[in-house]
């Protein structure tokens, strides 16, 4: 089939803030579709395997981590040992449980630095599919910056395939979809862009959000998805993780709203806000884990896990009972012997 690029995002300058609205994916009608890996192993053309089946695999321009910190501009240059931390911490950010619903993932990342990065350079934002399944990118020219800006912000693009996925709850085929099969995301590498190690961190989680398949909440007039929004920050505050049907995301108790790029209520600060990245004093820019309610809903929603409930008392119960009864049974046998 056609691969289509999609543009995601520009994240621009993280001093300039605004509210957020709610989550975000791409490629959907209503709660219908949306772009998103496919849980079972899927073999593209020209590419080789493209899925959440043994981990999304993820390279860095250079072929090393210290080849690619270095770059960047820094405050302070962290050390290698510091630098590999944070690029793997901001994937591994994106597998935390939900502390919420207590939801968990199937997403996990492997760093793949033996597959050279294949990327577009010629400053127009595309993106070229070759290389790991996602490929980070330095780039003093991209297309919502050129060289000699100064701004410390991102960019990501990724390429779909228009076709059903298997969801990774077990629907099989599930309709509507498109599935992601190579992302890229580019950094400005300008010199003036000048990065501490939080910001930096704070910056590419924000980006591999994207190559997941989340939009920003705060820009382009999106539409997003929420369970109750009402026009005020209360209800862009709660959980509805749990609320997402597992086997069938469209047919979740949640509605899709649309209330423009102004910032709609104070105190809402989450990460995929393209301004300001949801930095506040309630999501420190040195925040581990700066994930809200609405990533960890959007997460579930375009990758559902299913809980494995804890046994009940009485479950435990009756699996005692059932080992003590083996145990004599056995014995018995035993001792007929």
């Amino acid at each position: 089939m056609k691969a289509i690029s999609f543009l995601l995002l520009v994240t621009a300058n993280f001093l300039f803030m605004t509210s957020s609205i709610a989550g975000v994916i791409f490629n959907n009608n209503g709660l219908s579709g949306g772009s998103r890996w496919d849980a079972s192993e899927r073999e593209v053309f020209g590419v080789g395997e493209r899925s959440l089946a043994g981990g999304l695999r993820y390279s860095v321009q250079g072929g090393s981590f210290e080849a690619y910190r270095d770059m960047f501009s820094w405050n302070e240059q962290p050390t290698v040992n510091a630098f590999t931390y944070t690029v793997q911490s901001a994937f591994d950010v994106w597998t935390t449980v939900d502390p919420i619903s207590g939801l968990g993932t199937n997403l996990r990342f492997v760093a793949d630095l033996d597959t050279a990065v294949v990327g577009d350079f010629r400053g127009n934002g595309q993106i070229n599919r070759a290389g790991a399944e996602i490929d980070l990118l330095a780039k003093t020219d991209a297309y919502f910056w050129n060289e000699g800006n100064t701004n410390r912000q991102g960019e990501s693009w990724f390429s779909t395939l228009g076709s059903t996925v298997d969801l990774t709850s077990g629907t099989k085929n599930y309709a509507g979809s498109s599935a992601i099969i190579g992302a890229d995301i580019s950094l400005n590498s300008n010199p003036g862009a000048i990065y501490d190690i939080d910001l930096f961190f704070r910056l590419l989680t924000h980006e591999i959000g994207h190559a997941l398949g989340f939009g920003d909440v705060d820009v382009f007039n999106t539409r997003f998805i929420d369970d109750n929004y009402d026009g005020t920050a209360a209800s862009l505050n709660n959980s509805w993780a749990s609320s997402v049907n597992v086997f069938n995301p469209a047919e979740s108790p949640l509605k899709m709203y649309n209330v423009g790029n102004t910032p709609q209520a104070d105190g809402v600060n989450i990460l995929m806000e393209s301004y300001g990245l949801g930095i506040s004093a309630t999501n420190p820019i040195n925040n581990p884990i700066p994930l809200s309610n609405d990533e960890y809903g959007i997460r579930q929603f375009l990758y559902p896990f299913i809980s494995v409930p804890e046994p009940s008392s009485m479950a435990l119960l009756f699996l005692a009972l059932l080992l003590l009864y083996t145990s004599k049974r056995r014995l018995l046998l035993n001792n007929n012997f």
